[in-house]
């Protein structure tokens, strides 16, 4: 009768043994995914560094031009009167006479005399978008 309790007792001993060796090479396998993706997110840290690094060093050397140019600006700036043109206002760039334009209630009013350039200028000043591509005429109809 000891003989069978002790064969019993060694047989539920067997069976935990390799119901913990079953959880062990569960775990050692979660381990391993688990230490693949830590050292997938360090590789990825690590690229991320290295591009913020860069893109802190171009941001400096940006900010530098920035500076140098707005000390070229500041310097030639520095002493001179406002520029004045040098075409009588009556003429425009191209030797046409400029003609008066109507305002109406404060607003500018293009006629056909305006040239593109004008035109798409004046439609930026109104805040019209999308006139970039527009013709002259289709221009003097979306102001008029």
């Amino acid at each position: 009768m000891r003989r069978k309790k002790q064969k019993r007792a060694v047989e539920k001993a067997s069976l935990k043994v390799k119901e913990l060796e079953r959880d062990v090479t569960s775990l050692r396998g979660q381990l391993t995914k688990t230490e693949k993706a830590l050292t997938k997110a360090k590789n990825r840290a690590d690229r991320w560094r290295k591009e913020a690094k860069g893109q802190k060093r171009s941001a400096s050397r940006a900010n530098a031009r920035v500076a140098k140019l707005n000390q070229r600006l500041d310097a030639a700036s520095a002493g001179r009167e406002p520029a004045r043109a040098a075409v009588p206002m009556d003429v425009m760039p191209s030797g046409r006479p400029v003609t008066e334009s109507k305002t109406v209630e404060g607003v500018t009013v293009p006629n056909e005399t305006w040239s593109v350039v004008q035109l798409r200028a004046e439609a930026r000043a109104r805040g019209l978008t999308g006139m970039s591509n527009k013709t002259k005429a289709q221009l003097l109809a979306a102001l008029s």
